[in-house]
């Protein structure tokens, strides 16, 4: 398929700001897609090379994508600097100076999705001397083969800021409606979806064998399988309605959730919530995984936390300092890390997801030989709330978060909010609400001492019915002149010309500036009201800035839990 096409469907996608509409162009244009292209289309219309858990990355410089669009246009890169900076947005100036190209560099073929795809692949994989000058060019050749629209996405796509507001749900939904004729079905996408998080793989199947091909899905070694998540409750006596009989209680941690898989070739690779590879960033941990887990194969579920030479926990802050590409080896010593096992999805061969806790329990204890630095997650078992009570206090008085309630007769549920998981902090006890994850869309421009920074910054949670971002608070305090800079400097490169398609806000919320929706951070406030101004028709009082989370949008804190919480 010739690039310009997909060029088309960008051009709409970006001109409009409905979810529905968006839904309707994707899923139409997938049904003219050639089987054998839609992965790869699809991954381009997300912006990336591949599925997320890859970590395919171009590792393309601005400057790099200057000096191509210099080299394809012919004029100096003083030029695309000063046309980027008026736009601001390099994919701009690519369209404005690409519209005069050198003559004699344009080739005779034009550019097709597949060698868009294929090339920006092969970028992905060049290093070493001269590696710099090499990517250049390759850029070049994709600008000369496409008009000058198609120059502005290319440039977009390379640096990853292509942002049209579809995201993986958005497609599930238009493959739905494309492939099936009614959206209704997306349950069975999405549950696919979760086992493979892998759009491209999922688009595939589905325009080749359809929803009977999804169902032979399966749970495979290495890929990341999408995290099960915890419900709410207001108060402890609502659990008994919701798992009857005994719970098993566990410790809640201030940590860094992972799932690490561990391949029949003794490969093991750590995954974040996010589906991140962090691999690179634990080796330490990947050792005590390798001498401390008695299987050849595997997929556990734990909590990293940052300790010190004797073992004792330390904040989650300190942790952070871990997450470095650079003097890992220094930091593996100055902040040693520790791996709490809650759960174990996959062993020796066997699919563990589908039974109960208990035996997934036990699986944990004859597999795991416990060190200072891998440990399994302390719980008890009981039926009383009381004894509840007494674990959760303990837990706290250890420094924990809180406790996590669990149905011991409860399967895995990959990517779902359901009951079989309660959680319990702190928070719940020491103030109205609990903290809210949420996303930030919008941004208001400081005064005073916050001028040049964002000085408040409109946040939303998530519909999860609707897949759409609604308006829920205005969020200006608890922050540190540090932070506030440090956000500045995060959400810059997220701001979008216009309001992203699934962000849902009334006209007296209209902020200074658009956010796509990317960035979550974790609020606390006094009391959740009824508001006639944010289309969440709730809105939290006083809300206070806590910490920004490693989380992707869809996994911010739902309406529907918002609602419970009143």
């Amino acid at each position: 398929m010739l690039f310009e096409k997909l060029v088309t469907i960008f051009e709409q996608l970006e001109s409009i700001s409905s979810g529905n509409d968006m839904r309707a162009i994707l899923s139409e244009f997938f049904t003219q897609i050639e089987k054998k292209e839609i992965s790869t289309t699809t991954y381009l219309i997300l912006g990336k090379l591949g599925a997320e858990y890859e970590s395919n990355v171009l590792g393309i410089a601005e400057q790099n994508v200057i000096k191509a669009i210099s080299k394809a246009a012919g004029v100096s890169v003083k030029k695309v600097k000063e046309i980027a900076h008026k736009h601001g947005d390099i994919g701009l100036a690519a369209q404005e100076l690409c519209k005069s190209k050198t003559q004699t560099l344009i080739p005779i073929t034009k550019l097709t999705t597949n060698d868009l795809y294929g090339t920006l692949n092969k970028i992905s994989t060049i290093s070493g001397s001269g590696s710099n000058d090499t990517k250049t060019n390759l850029i070049v050749s994709l600008l000369q083969r496409t008009s000058s629209t198609g120059a502005k996405y290319i440039c977009r796509i390379t640096l990853g800021t292509l942002r049209l507001g579809v995201a993986d749900m958005t497609v599930i939904d238009s493959l739905s409606i494309a492939f099936t004729g009614e959206k209704s079905n997306k349950k069975l996408i999405e549950h696919a979806y979760n086992l493979c998080p892998d759009v491209g793989l999922i688009a595939e199947i589905m325009a080749t064998k359809g929803l009977k091909g999804l169902e032979k899905i399966n749970v495979k070694v290495g890929r990341p399988i999408k995290m099960m998540l915890a419900q709410r409750v207001n108060d402890l006596e609502e659990i008994k309605k919701k798992i009857e009989g005994d719970l098993v209680i566990e410790g809640k941690y201030d940590g860094e959730r992972i799932q690490a898989h561990k391949t029949k070739d003794g490969t093991i690779n750590l995954f974040s919530r996010r589906l991140d590879n962090n691999t690179s960033q634990f080796p330490d941990l990947v050792d005590h995984l390798t001498s401390g887990i008695k299987a050849k194969e595997f997929i556990l579920e734990g909590e990293i936390l940052a300790i010190d030479q004797e073992g004792n926990h330390l904040p989650f802050q300190t942790l952070m300092q871990r997450r470095r590409k650079h003097n890992v080896q220094e930091y593996i010593k100055k902040i040693p890390v520790m791996l709490k096992v809650f759960d174990i999805l996959y062993l020796d061969g066997k699919e563990l997801m589908s039974a109960p806790l208990t035996d997934r329990v036990n699986a944990i204890t004859k597999v795991v030989k416990e060190s200072k630095n891998l440990k399994i997650a302390e719980k008890i078992t009981s039926s009383k709330v009381e004894k509840v009570e007494e674990f959760f206090t303990q837990m706290l008085q250890e420094g924990y978060e809180g406790i996590i309630i669990k149905d011991p007769n409860g399967t895995y549920q990959a990517g779902t909010r359901g009951w079989n998981w309660i959680k319990w902090k702190k928070e719940y006890v020491e103030a109205l609400t609990d903290t809210i994850d949420v996303v930030v869309i919008g941004g208001f421009y400081g005064k005073g001492r916050r001028s040049g920074v964002f000085g408040a910054l409109l946040c939303a949670i998530y519909d999860t019915k609707k897949d759409q971002f609604v308006s829920f608070c205005k969020l200006g305090t608890g922050f540190t002149d540090d932070t506030l800079q440090k956000l500045h400097t995060t959400l810059v490169p997220l701001i979008s010309k216009k309001k992203p398609a699934r962000a849902k806000v009334q006209n007296e919320m209209i902020p200074d500036v658009w956010f796509t929706p990317e960035l979550v951070v974790e609020i606390s406030g006094a009391e959740i009201t009824k508001s006639p101004f944010h289309t969440a028709g709730i809105a939290l009082r006083f809300p206070r800035y806590l910490r920004t989370r490693e989380k992707k949008a869809e996994q911010a804190t739902t309406l529907d839990e918002v609602r419970k919480m009143q």
